[in-house]
């Protein structure tokens, strides 16, 4: 018989003495590490903290790690997005029944899951500057729809059990374990992203089933997030047994966030705008000259095609490559360089 490799062997081999490893993402699938997503303190670093110009570039610079991830910048679409869900929250607090969730839909590329992950780290932090912070409330659970199992079904449970670090003893179902934290621990919003991964019939059936339970159980504000999500979440979520009236609405009632991409038109060019200037004020170079990415906005725009998954790219990419080149600014010249969105003959 093959050897077992379990849950604690494979924590205790990633969890063991520090040591140094190149850079990584920002994994939020644990509370441990949603909670030091939630305190990391994103600010741009001060130049004056960072290497000199004639110190050779560290792949782990403070300043080379900021401009690679590059942070997501207040837009007017997560302002709205912040209201809708927080009259939701208002409203859902204190019923045992009749909650109401929210959809994030769009394409690919146009920020659904930044925005979902904002959402949570926003209402997070708001509740720690309220009430100050608790290490017994966790008052966010972030998930991904888990990958399919045996037979095809999904281990819900388990997604939150391990969220939330809680004790799997075999066969045993932690439903009732997790309903249980949630509500002693103050669960008011759970983030599903991934939503497009349910595939049509019993697996949709099943995991809304599984949700609605939760919901039910513990008061939580649900936010689904994923392309098309409104037709995979709506149908499970609405009255289906009454025939609509003539010219009557079929959709539900939850309400639907729509991420798109920035159009051409002048409403979408004056908005690309704002969010490259909004990204050029945590740009730190060493020699830049005032308005220098904002006046590429229309650049930015073609070579973007007004995807913000494409522009951040583009951005981070440029900011590190006037770092290694010592340029210490973003030109056209530079962006010119990228391959982002480009094909190249090798």
């Amino acid at each position: 018989m093959k050897d077992r490799i379990d849950e604690t062997t494979v924590r205790g081999l990633v969890d063991g003495p520090a040591r140094r490893r190149p850079p990584e993402p920002e994994w939020r699938d644990t509370l441990g590490n949603w909670r030091a997503s939630v305190k990391r303190v994103m600010d741009p670093p001060d130049l004056a903290d960072c290497a000199p110009l004639n110190i050779e570039l560290a792949a782990d610079d403070p300043r080379f790690l900021f401009h690679g991830r590059m942070r997501p910048v207040r837009t007017p679409a997560i302002n709205a997005a912040l209201k809708v869900v927080h009259v939701q929250l208002r409203a859902n607090a204190q019923r045992e029944t009749g909650r109401i969730g929210v959809v994030i839909e769009g394409p690919r590329g146009t920020g659904k899951t930044t925005l979902m992950q904002y959402i949570g780290r926003h209402h997070e932090q708001r509740l720690d500057d309220l009430y100050e912070p608790d290490e017994d409330r966790i008052p966010v659970i972030a998930l991904s729809v888990p990958a399919q199992g045996r037979g095809g079904s999904r281990n819900w449970a388990a997604a939150f059990a391990y969220f939330l670090g809680l004790e799997r003893d075999g066969g045993t179902d932690p439903t009732r374990s997790i309903c249980h934290v949630m509500r002693h621990s103050g669960t008011k919003l759970v983030l599903i992203d991934g939503i497009e991964r349910l595939q049509p019939g019993a697996d949709v059936q099943q995991s809304f089933a599984f949700l609605e339970h939760i919901s039910d159980e513990t008061g939580a504000t649900f936010v689904y997030c994923g392309r098309g999500s409104r037709s995979i979440v709506d149908p499970m979520l609405r009255d289906r047994e009454t025939k609509p009236e003539n010219n009557e609405d079929p959709w539900g009632d939850h309400p639907v966030l729509v991420t798109s991409r920035l159009g051409y038109d002048q409403t979408g060019k004056d908005r690309f705008r704002r969010i490259v200037n909004e990204f050029e004020k945590d740009l730190r170079l060493f020699h830049p000259e005032p308005g220098d990415l904002t006046k590429l906005a229309p650049i930015l725009h073609l070579r973007s095609k007004g995807y913000l998954r494409a522009l951040s790219q583009l951005i981070s990419q440029a900011a590190q490559q006037a770092m290694l080149t010592k340029q210490e600014r973003i030109t056209e010249g530079l962006l010119d360089t990228l391959t982002v969105g480009r094909v190249i003959s090798i």
